[in-house]
């Protein structure tokens, strides 16, 4: 059976310089679990959360999600590549950024976050990510201003509010309406039904592992 991917947090949570969830991650799979539905009293918290919104607009969204991310994740960044077929089909997916990975994690999500063109910045981020070096392909901000700081501490803070342990998280709407989390990149055969989209050609090489 095939597993999801994640980076999973090792460590006991912390505050450091720049106030995001310190933790050291490893990539581990774990089997997919049922869905972990989350209270109906968390959805407007996480439908307002500081995100970059990417993918189809207005009439032509047939499905959203929010996921967590770290821009140096290489599971996320797979999770990137393996919904871009979807989104031109009508999903649209809030990218809800944290900093946690690496030492210049936090910059880059601040980045994200202050960018006038937010898609095209999480495009550059992603289209230049080095998967050797697992590093996302943006510079990050030398200083975070405080209003962006306050931004990303909140995401943290909700992330584990949530009892959230890995990124990527993805939250979608299940079967009946309900809200559900998933941690990790799912088997691309899932797709489908997790995002109630018909199925897409995925021909990345580098996806081919998680068929």
């Amino acid at each position: 059976m095939s597993k999801p991917a994640r980076l999973v947090f090792t460590a006991a949570a912390t505050v450091f310089a720049a106030a995001a969830v310190a933790l050291s991650g490893v990539a581990v799979a774990a089997d997919q679990p049922a869905p972990s539905y989350l209270p109906a009293t968390a959805v407007p918290t996480f439908q307002n959360a500081p995100a970059i919104v990417e993918g189809a607009k207005g009439s032509n969204v047939k499905a959203t999600i929010y996921v967590f991310m770290d821009p140096n994740c290489i599971f996320c960044h797979y999770a990137w590549k393996a919904l871009q077929p979807y989104e031109a089909v009508g999903l649209q997916v809030h990218w809800i950024p944290m900093g946690f990975l690496k030492p210049d994690s936090p910059g880059k999500a601040a980045a994200l976050l202050q960018a006038k063109d937010g898609p095209a910045l999480l495009r550059e981020l992603e289209t230049k990510f080095s998967e050797k070096e697992e590093s996302g392909g943006i510079a990050p901000l030398a200083t975070i201003p405080f209003a962006t700081q306050t931004r990303l501490n909140g995401n943290a803070k909700m992330f584990k509010d949530f009892g959230f342990d890995g990124t990527p998280t993805i939250i979608y709407r299940a079967s009946g309406g309900r809200w559900a989390d998933l941690s990790g990149l799912p088997p691309l055969s899932s797709l489908p039904g997790l995002l109630n989209l018909p199925e897409q050609a995925i021909t990345d090489p580098s996806l081919q592992q998680f068929r």
